[in-house]
């Protein structure tokens, strides 16, 4: 029995050796990594002579960053935070860059909101995406998506999809997105029966998802009418991605249920798709010749098409009417992220848009004007005569305006890519350089769109400025408008979501008004109570409070 309690003693103490050494280990890599960071970022003035942010040894710029966002409310979302600091520090905010050392929360990173600045490394070159984006989106899309992807294997499947998203195959589709534009103005017009206070925001992120269902799968979703078990277990699948706020990601990470979750929501969205892609399949194949057969021009369709018809894409033992498992893999992560981004970012620059344009009523009235112009004084007649020629939404050049402007101050998210050892960012005023070897780089859209070395008037909402001719003061210039990004890889998406707004509006507001109520007391972001938040499970930034707006008719105006 002695002997048998001392082995006992013994494999124990070979357990507990085992986890000092493994916390031994780590200690020490943290510290390792904590002076490579530290010493890196003070390198900067020193070797360099660019100015960075008061900075600690310990904690990095974390105080710093911290006393400037304590100004702001709490639910602020992050992406704002390099526009807070340029005003804090206007010795930075001359650089057109700026150093921010956040290890260990994020890696280190150089945020930049000069435009010809991010054109040299968004546009000429194009740098890969950063790992942190790798970390965020793996478990949902497997890294098989148009953001994740990289080199040879992005460039193929943007070809494929790039005659989905094209302008004349979505005009194409205009009166499939009429009908759901349709369900969304009768639930308004119930809404304004009632008088009642709704987050705006809801039922356009519902009527959005229908609408990009119909783009993308060719299938009604009825989000706004019923439950949607797909788009359930993608907003589940969201929420437990490392895009919320620390606290919140630490938690996730530490659920044990976490990866079984992840597992059954994955399955549940590629169960959906697999009889959409069969029918697909079905539709562009014959059983007995494998020729192909016309079918309605959704994103899923002209994916299947281009499958079939090239055999580049195919493995070489591949049948023309079957998909590999690699193609199929590739599709659904595709429709993932095309399911997702196509409704999320749509459904809050809508949002924002008709706050601006009630607190901007003259905008509202030269809109309205816009609309009366081209489709005639009765509102009712607008969706037939857009259904019979949907270019006609192309002939709207202030309605585009007052969306650019809108997405010109609350564009949805930056872009992050990879920084290389042998690329150093140049300042074109200055001639200063910037090296971005070890340094994630963030192309800051809301802090570079607001900035006043570039646009005038830069906080003010101004849509004239889209129709202003170069020479004219407000003209805008070149690489500075970039809530979809510029370069070869931006949004994939963007005709759409400009397609998809400029609709909506015109069948709702000449019939309706919009009235945004924060309430007395709501507090200001730059001097506005409509400001960019982060929820739990959000990616992108959204309207505090769902943007809460009371709808009207106009009966009697």
């Amino acid at each position: 029995m002695a002997k048998l309690l001392a082995s006992i003693a013994w494999d124990w103490s070979l357990v507990w050796t085992a986890i000092g050494v493994s916390v031994a280990y780590n200690v020490v890599k943290f510290f390792y990594r904590l002076h490579q960071v530290r010493s890196m970022v003070r390198e900067i003035p020193a070797k360099y002579g660019i100015p960075i942010m008061p900075h600690s040894y310990l904690f990095g710029h974390l105080i710093s960053v911290a006393k400037v966002m304590m100004k702001q409310p709490s639910d602020v979302f992050g992406g704002c935070a390099p526009l807070f600091i340029m005003k804090a520090y206007p010795e930075l905010a001359e650089c057109g860059a700026m150093y921010m050392d956040m290890w260990p929360i994020s890696p280190p990173m150089l945020t930049v909101f000069d435009p010809d600045m991010m054109a040299q490394f968004c546009q000429e070159p194009s740098l890969p995406k950063a790992e942190l984006m790798h970390t965020e989106f793996g478990p949902f899309t497997q890294l098989k998506d148009l953001v994740n992807l990289e080199g040879q294997d992005w460039k193929r499947w943007r070809g494929v999809f790039n005659p989905g998203f094209s302008a004349k195959n979505l005009l194409s589709l205009v009166p499939t997105f009429l009908e759901e534009i349709e369900v969304f103005t009768d639930h308004l017009r119930s809404l304004a029966k009632s008088g009642e206070i709704v987050r705006f925001e809801e039922p356009a992120m519902d009527l959005t998802i229908d609408v990009i269902g119909r783009a993308a799968l060719g299938a009604r979703l009825h989000a706004q009418t019923k439950h949607n078990g797909f788009r359930d277990a993608m907003n589940k699948q969201v929420y437990w991605l490392e895009t919320d706020r620390l606290p919140r990601t630490i938690v996730k990470l530490l659920n044990p249920l976490r990866p079984v979750m992840m597992w059954l929501h994955n399955r549940t969205m590629k169960n959906y798709f697999m009889p959409l892609i069969e029918q697909s399949m079905a539709e562009h194949t014959s059983q007995d010749t494998g020729t192909t057969s016309g079918g309605p021009k959704t994103i899923i369709s002209l994916a299947t098409k281009a499958y079939l018809s090239d055999p580049a894409l195919r493995p070489a033992d591949a049948k023309p009417t079957h998909i590999d498992a690699e193609f199929l893999n590739v599709l659904i992560s595709q429709l993932k992220i095309f399911m997702f981004a196509g409704h999320d970012t749509t459904a809050t620059a809508l949002a924002f848009a008709y706050h601006f344009l009630h607190t901007n009523p003259h905008t509202l009235a030269a809109l309205r004007a816009e609309h009366t112009a081209v489709f005639g004084p009765n509102p009712a007649t607008a969706a037939a005569q857009i259904a019979a020629n949907p270019s006609l939404l192309n002939a709207l050049p202030y309605t585009l305006a007052v969306i650019k402007e809108t997405l010109r101050l609350f564009p949805p998210v930056g872009s992050v890519r990879e920084g290389q050892r042998d690329l150093f960012l140049t300042n074109l005023t200055t001639g200063a350089r910037y090296p971005t070897a070890g340094w994630m780089l963030f192309s800051c859209s809301f802090a570079s769109q607001r900035w006043d070395a570039v646009w005038p008037r830069a906080g003010e909402f101004v849509p004239e400025r889209w129709l202003a001719r170069e020479g004219d003061p407000l003209h805008v210039r070149k690489n500075a408008f970039r809530p979809f990004e510029l370069g070869p890889r931006n949004c994939i998406g963007q005709e759409l979501a400009l397609l998809e707004i400029k609709a909506i509006m015109v069948l709702t507001l000449r019939e309706m008004k919009f009235e945004s109520c924060f309430g007395q007391g709501a507090q200001a972001v730059l001097g506005d109570v409509a400001y960019q938040v982060q929820g739990s499970g959000q990616v992108t930034g959204h309207p505090k409070g769902g943007m809460p707006m009371r709808v009207r008719l106009r009966t009697g105006e």
